[in-house]
């Protein structure tokens, strides 16, 4: 059921076209990991609203935008200026900053001190803020500012304002828990459940034959033309190369592979390790009669477990770790002995060894020549991290002198390839058929945050391993396509979007007669049209509440009827409308389902500290004043959304 429900509500048409919706969160009260440039600069002075005593610039309104525009461009790097302000970005911003200041004036009246010092405590903990010794720079911290987009001053301003809301909002949560009376009812909804039924009336039954003439046409698209949009689209130059592209400048000379060699002469010298059985015993006596008995026949283990000791193994050592681990008599006698024997007992702080040589294996010296092909790889391994540094350092310095990526590229002989304009996912609208190549997962997402007209970028496409060069080749900024191009498409539209009006009309009726008694099918079938029978639908509030769930919006509405009401709902891209019935409720009794009661105990009392806090925060603005210059406001709004659409 709910699979029909969610093809229904599906688009029909192309994927290419859709509409940007942004859903914008509520800003926390944080700085926050953000990025920016700056790039609404051409603000002067003056001010967008005064809280208590201090203003919020321009200047700052102007940061905080770049910096919110840009963290939610992140998630979804279609989003354009003129979304992000429709969809709430330009005020929510605007709000958490006056938020932000009203707290902090609260703070201040309420006798609340945030000192320089807390401040100056939590800027030397930034790693950003750190010198290549670990401790705080003053010019590795600006350099972190130029690289968030943020000034000193509201650095600092936004720390002393999370100091001062760490102290206060802190005191709203986890205060409040909710009597079982008020919990009850709410964790019984969990439990509700409702049947109910549905017709479909399409839009294609009261779609008209005949086209629609060209100005009704042109109007039609002019109108809707944000349905038709197609998302910013980008073309990419890129570079790709892996770290092989230094093996030539990371190969040791003869004079560097002599140099190793000579530096670690013993690694290369002959050398011989043994394969050693041994136990102690604390006299010299002791020792010898267990070697006796061992000659006599008897295991070194049998010996060993005979006098309550059990055998150490020995693999691969050498002379130097043997003296290292008992002594150097021991070592002597060990390295004297044949392959088989018995060593002679030989005394270490512990006391005698009891020793037998299980094996020999001699390594022969290796001369330069020999030892040559393995000291180039050990070198080779050792520079190139070092030279692949350099060479990504000498690319990025290149880029920041502005050198562009074709220049870069022929200097390095290597070639530049540039895709075709593509969305973010990497789809190209004019080619239904084009497939990127893989490495456009780490290219797609950092050519979108690209500046146009700015720098080129260096990226990792694999940790350590692949590199891209990236820069902007094309921008194609959000539009919908010309009309001769999708005309037959926007024509289908059209019809539809003429039997929708008809469509509720009959969709009305429809309720209107299931309302006055008669039943859904009797009242569908009497339209005497092409469509599928009447559904019947059931499910408890429950499923409505399982995280991840993308619900029909039919559904939805069948948890906010009345029982026995008909309501009617308009299926998306005029594809028809729905009549949607409510039968049945049979309510939910929690009572003795302590997991809900609990569940739903927590979900309520955390609701009830964040309106707590909400009014805080309303009664801190309240009194500490705020007045904003809609002036100001008004014209920051207008300029952003027309350079967003010049």
């Amino acid at each position: 059921m709910i699979t029909f429900f969610r093809k229904l509500f599906s688009s029909k048409f192309g994927t290419i076209f859709a509409l940007v919706f942004v859903g914008l969160i509520a800003v926390a009260f944080t700085l926050g990991d953000v990025t920016g440039s700056g790039s609404f600069g051409g603000l002067g002075g003056g001010n967008v609203a005064k809280v208590g005593g201090k203003e919020i610039t321009l200047g700052e309104f102007n940061e905080a935008l770049d910096n919110q525009f840009r963290a939610v461009r992140q998630q979804n790097p279609n989003l354009d200026m003129t979304g992000f302000v429709k969809g709430g970005g330009f005020e929510d911003t605007l709000q958490n900053l006056i938020d932000r200041y009203a707290i902090s004036a609260f703070g201040e009246e309420v006798g609340i001190a945030v000192s320089k010092a807390m401040v100056d405590a939590e800027i030397v903990k930034l790693p950003g803020a750190k010198g290549i010794d670990g401790k705080f720079s003053q010019e590795a911290f600006q350099a972190f500012l130029g690289q968030i987009g943020m000034s000193e001053k509201t650095f600092r301003e936004g720390l002393t304002q999370q100091y001062y809301i760490q102290q206060i909002l802190p005191a709203t949560r986890g205060q409040i828990k909710p009597p079982a009376s008020y919990v009850l009812p709410y964790a019984s909804l969990q439990l509700e459940k409702r049947s109910g039924e549905f017709g479909f009336i399409p839009s294609e039954a009261y779609a008209p034959q005949k086209d629609a003439s060209d100005a009704e046409l042109k109007k039609y698209y002019r109108d809707n033309s944000s349905k038709f949009t197609i998302p910013e689209q980008r073309s990419v130059s890129y570079v790709l190369f892996d770290a092989s592209i230094v093996n030539d400048r990371a190969k040791p000379t003869a004079k560097e592979i002599a140099d190793y060699y000579n530096d670690n002469k013993d690694a290369y010298a002959a050398s011989e390790v043994r394969d050693v059985a041994r136990f102690v015993v604390p006299t010299e006596a002791a020792a010898k009669a267990a070697i006796d008995q061992i000659n006599s026949g008897k295991s070194i283990d049998a010996v060993a477990q005979s006098l309550g000791l059990s055998v150490s193994n020995d693999t691969n050592i050498t002379r130097q770790a043997l003296t290292s681990q008992s002594s150097k008599a021991v070592a002597d006698a060990v390295f004297t002995a044949a392959k088989g024997q018995i060593a002679k007992p030989a005394r270490a702080s512990l006391g005698y060894y009891v020793a037998r040589v299980a094996d020999i294996r001699a390594t022969p010296a290796k001369t330069l020549a020999q030892a040559t092909p393995e000291i180039t790889q050990l070198i080779e391994n050792e520079k190139a991290g070092t030279v692949l540094s350099e060479y990504t350092s000498e690319i990025e310095d290149a880029f920041a002198d502005g050198q562009l990526i074709t220049d870069v590229a022929k200097e390095r002989g290597l070639k530049v390839e540039t895709t075709p304009k593509l969305l973010a996912t990497g789809q190209n609208p004019n080619d239904p058929n084009y497939r990127p190549k893989p490495e456009m997962g780490a290219i797609l997402p950092a050519a979108f945050q690209l500046e146009e007209g700015g720098e080129a970028q260096l990226i990792e496409v694999e940790k350590g391993k692949s590199f891209a060069m990236v820069s902007l080749a094309e921008l194609k900024k959000a539009a919908p396509p010309p009309l001769a191009e999708v005309r037959d498409m926007i024509m289908q539209q059209w019809k539809l979007a003429q039997g929708a009006g008809k469509a509720k009309a009959v969709a009305e009726q429809v309720q209107k007669a299931v309302i006055s008694g008669k039943s859904l099918p009797e009242a569908i079938k009497a339209l005497n049209i092409k469509t599928q029978p009447t559904q019947s639908i059931t499910a408890s509030r429950a499923e409505l509440q399982q995280p991840g769930q993308n619900l029909p919006p039919a559904l939805l509405l069948l948890f906010s009827m009345k029982q026995g009401t008909a309501k009617t709902l308009a299926v998306p891209n005029n594809n028809g409308w729905l009549v949607i019935k409510l039968n049945n409720i049979v309510k939910g009794d929690a009572s003795k389902n302590a997991g809900i009661v609990t569940a739903k105990t927590a979900e309520l009392s955390a609701l009830m500290s964040r309106e707590q806090a909400a009014q805080l925060v309303a009664a801190a603005t309240k009194q500490v004043g705020v007045k904003k210059n809609e002036g100001a406001i008004d014209a920051q709004r207008k300029r952003l959304t027309k350079n967003d659409s010049q």
